[in-house]
């Protein structure tokens, strides 16, 4: 401004921009919100995914051995199988398991008779169930009408539901049912004696490559082996195409609204005819351009603010988080999830970087371009505003 001359902080003098265009003003602070919103949930809820997955497998088994025949997957002999794993050097505590997929009344729910099944925190506190009884996950729970659930078609089981799993578990127990050998193998089909698979634990992680062709050999029976590196990798890989479709999908809107900023700014001719007028006043262009610029961060910053506060609610308290899974995965049901928020705040800083930082310098170049003309040039766009 000219030297000597007293004037309101640049901030006010915008302030009273945005009151001249409140419309507008509002316009686009709904849309920076907006497109923030829908990419931070989207990249906020893959990060978070991949960290709880990472967290609930970094307590998994480092192998899972299952047998197999002409038909595919066949039940293992329990005690027999843990008197092959144990000859293996590096083998540590090799555990059958007991789980499959059986129908419930709201849907196929997983069966488990054993904590080796899920992470061992995950049921740490609840007793186990006896004879007839179960504890089951939120989701089995929201489908009974009362504590009796029914299991099963061709080998049907009513069981007691005695407990029910915390909510905080809900990505790794939505459909559990935690039930005892019994009865789970009567559900299953399965003999006394059987199992579904055995877990097998190393001394060193590390040798999960080197030791499968052992541990297959010292098997009389086809088996296949999963290491757990393999599923840490699977889950990490969809995590990560989950989130980097949303930047795809965001990158079109971000421009859009870059292009009507720009087309805004260059082709109002009011707007023009009044930076005209300001800079007949003594206004300099860089004074026009700081007008600019804190006009848009007062409307820019509170949007982003608010779109990334969305976002956090959406992806990490319940029961909006299970809404914002089903959103994102196309259907799949994961209700109430509670997700690990490691990382959330690196992820929340690139997003306000990724459209606040183009939003600005959209603002900042269309406003150099069109206030370094001179005065008489932008009062004609209108001669009466």
């Amino acid at each position: 401004m000219m030297p000597g001359t007293r004037y309101p902080p640049m901030a006010i003098w915008a302030a009273r921009e945005i009151q001249r265009h409140a419309g507008r003003s509002m316009l686009l602070f709904a849309c920076l919100a907006s497109l923030v919103f829908l990419i931070a949930t989207a990249l906020l809820f893959s990060q978070a995914l991949d960290a709880t997955w990472a967290r609930l497998l970094d307590q998994a088994p480092d192998l899972v051995v299952r047998r197999i025949d002409g038909g595919g997957w066949a039940p293992i002999p329990a005690d027999d199988a843990v008197a092959f794993a144990k000859r293996v050097p590096g083998v540590l505590d090799p555990t059958p398991r007991l789980w499959g997929v059986v129908p419930g009344p709201g849907g196929p729910v997983t069966v488990v008779a054993s904590i080796a099944v899920v992470p061992a925190n995950v049921l740490n506190g609840i007793k186990p169930p006896m004879t007839g009884q179960a504890v089951v996950g939120q989701g089995v729970a929201r489908a009974l009408s009362d504590s009796r659930l029914n299991l099963g078609s061709r080998q049907s089981l009513t069981v007691n539901v005695v407990d029910i799993l915390p909510a905080d578990t809900g990505l790794a127990t939505h459909d559990l049912v935690w039930m005892t050998p019994e009865d789970a193998r009567h559900l299953l089909g399965l003999a006394p004696g059987q199992a579904s698979d055995l877990a097998v634990r190393l001394f060193r992680r590390e040798e999960e490559q080197a030791i499968q062709a052992d541990l297959a050999a010292a098997f009389p029976w086809p088996v296949r082996i999963t290491e757990r590196t393999a599923s840490a990798l699977r889950h990490h890989t969809r995590a990560v195409r989950l989130g980097g479709i949303a930047v795809v999908a965001g990158i079109p809107a971000l421009l859009a609204l870059l292009l009507i900023i720009t087309g805004t700014i260059l082709d109002n001719t009011g707007q023009r005819a009044h930076w005209g007028l300001l800079k007949s006043l003594g206004w300099t262009t860089a004074d026009i351009v700081r007008l600019q610029v804190n006009r848009a961060m007062i409307v820019g910053i509170p949007a982003v603010m608010l779109g990334l506060a969305s976002a956090y609610a959406a992806v990490f308290y319940p029961p909006a988080a299970g809404v914002t899974a089903f959103w994102i995965t196309g259907g799949q049901h994961l209700a109430e999830l509670t997700l690990v928020r490691s990382g959330a705040s690196v992820i929340m800083l690139e997003i306000a970087a990724l459209v606040g930082l183009p939003f600005l310098a959209a603002v900042f170049l269309t406003s150099v371009r069109t206030a370094a003309r001179s005065p008489w040039t932008m009062l004609q766009a209108d001669p009466w505003n």
